[in-house]
């Protein structure tokens, strides 16, 4: 019965032209309280039409009418007795709310035709009606999704609902901290034996937990943007990429402490090699560029380094190219500071970095370097003896544990000696109070190890694990070489030398060393 008066007034409304704006209010105000969205086929689609008869004739109540529709977009979750805790959603739910979904697109989209000025409120309003980080996983991942569908139909905000939605992730990254994900996961393995007892409601296993959901729904956008038919359409790859590369620049580069949402890039890049090369040529146009600011520049160069250590689909000979650029810009920069007299961090940070991130990538793929036929002659044009011995001295500030494994890798091979640069630098180094001038460089490598479960199943197979050199060094004992990769550990907070756990290897990722780049603080 209630279904044929429902069906019978709307059809008996959709004439409106005729109708004072008061009538046309008093119609809207019962449009926001009708379940319109669980009705016949009937019904919705007289609903639908209505709606769109009052926006397109009284654009007044557009606002009003999107900003009802986007809060649709939050599903009812049921508490569990009353509880704060969100009951478990079943399948017929979930059905339900993908309908609810269904009809609420099919109304936005035939408003935004009619009404052009329709886009503009719909971005808006996404803005103001996100669900904060601390509700539940489900509406979290139904909020994302639907806003990523609306890209599909009103393209042209496609670069604002992907900055938003990344921007909102990003804040879940920064609550769920590598280091403490990490010693969750230690707890859990602990658990399982018996021994620990954790605590469901740990907010940072809720968080991660959420995390990884809505990584799962970014990674499975970039599948459905890019292949088609089982193969990747090029168009929409490189499209997507130059949208996601603004967002990258504004919203991921700069971000500190963030873990995992900068795996959207890697794994975007890894669909092709030119995406990977343009991205490198990107970054290091930044690097180069002096009216960058410092910190950008030294992000960049972490992220250059993090990439092509860790990066599969990264050629040797990319590499080695890359490896070539960045030695020559090194090079070039202590030319041009021959009167420098000692190493300064505040003056020099993106040299440094630089010289970090030539270490680190030299040092962790120094076995296929150094395999081919002409791998030690390349090595030797990089002339790293000198760079090594400019009065900048990069040893000084880089970090102690790539320092000295950099140096083992070029002793072994007789690139460099470093080992008396590195003792005149203990017997100089003063130790300085927080919050003032630093003498060891910031360290960040934006692609350590990807820790959330579930989703890093469409990292995995592309992601490099550091390999030890098998050879032994006379040079040193068994405990120096121990201590190679757990020295200085324990002076930086944000150094993590810890079991890596994806994927169950159980082995140690000893080129692991910290968090993602961005504003930390400035002295």
């Amino acid at each position: 019965m209630s279904e044929f008066i429902c069906s019978e007034w709307l059809r008996s409304s959709e004439c409106i032209y005729g109708m004072c704006h008061l009538d046309i209010l008093y119609m809207f105000l019962l449009f926001q309280t009708v379940q319109w969205t669980n009705r016949s086929s009937q019904v919705v689609h007289l609903y639908q039409s209505t709606v769109v008869n009052i926006v397109s004739v009284h654009t007044v109540y557009l606002r009003s009418c999107i900003r009802q529709l986007i809060k649709l977009f939050i599903p009812d979750v049921p508490k569990k007795d009353g509880n704060s805790m969100e009951v478990e959603i079943d399948e017929e739910a979930i059905v339900k709310h993908n309908t609810r979904f269904s009809h609420v697109h099919t109304l936005i989209k035939t408003i935004a035709k009619l009404v052009p000025m329709a886009s503009k409120e719909v971005h808006t309003l996404l803005i103001d009606n996100y669900p904060y980080m601390t509700k539940s996983v489900y509406i979290l991942e139904c909020y994302l999704k639907n806003a990523l569908q609306i890209t599909f139909y009103l393209p042209e905000l496609r670069v604002q609902i992907l900055e938003l939605v990344i921007e909102r992730v990003i804040k879940i990254d920064v609550h769920a901290p590598r280091l403490t994900i990490l010693a969750i996961e230690e707890q859990n393995e602990t658990q399982e034996s018996g021994i620990f007892c954790m605590d469901d409601t740990d907010p940072v296993t809720e968080m991660s937990r959420k995390l990884d959901v809505l990584m799962i729904q970014l990674f499975e956008y970039i599948n459905v943007i890019c292949v088609k038919n089982g193969e990747l359409d090029w168009e929409a790859t490189k499209q997507l990429y130059r949208e996601l590369l603004l967002v990258f620049e504004k919203v991921i580069l700069p971000t500190y402490a963030c873990c995992h949402v900068q795996f959207v890039m890697f794994y975007l890049v890894s669909l092709k090699m030119p995406l990977c090369d343009g991205f490198l040529d990107y970054l290091w146009k930044i690097v180069q560029n002096p009216n960058a600011h410092s910190v950008h520049r030294q992000s960049a160069v972490a992220y250059m380094g993090s990439l092509l250590a860790r990066a599969k689909f990264i050629s040797t000979r990319t590499v080695m190219k890359t490896l070539e650029l960045m030695v020559e810009w090194a090079h070039n920069y202590t030319k041009m500071c021959q009167d420098c007299l000692m190493a300064d961090i505040s003056r020099h940070g993106p040299f440094y970095s630089v010289c970090q991130s030539i270490f680190y990538t030299f040092a962790f793929r120094q076995k296929e370097l150094l395999e081919t036929k002409t791998g030690l002659k390349w090595a030797s044009t990089l002339q790293f003896q000198h760079l090594i011995h400019s009065r900048l001295n990069p040893l000084k500030v880089c970090l102690p544990i790539i320092v000295k494994t950099f140096a083992s890798v070029a002793r072994q091979h007789q690139l460099a000696f470093c080992d008396h640069i590195i003792e005149q630098n203990n017997r100089s180094f003063l130790p300085v109070e927080k919050g003032c001038i630093k003498n060891i460089l910031d360290t960040y490598f934006p692609f350590d190890p990807y820790l959330l479960k579930v989703s890093s199943k469409y990292i995995t197979p592309l992601y490099q694990e550091y390999e030890n050199n098998d050879f032994h060094d006379e040079s040193s004992g068994e405990e120096d070489e121990d201590e190679m990769f757990t020295e200085d550990v324990s002076s930086n907070n944000e150094i993590s030398m810890t079991t890596e756990s994806i994927g169950g290897k159980g082995q140690l990722d000893l080129m692991q060393y910290g968090t993602s780049p961005g504003f930390q603080h400035m002295c």
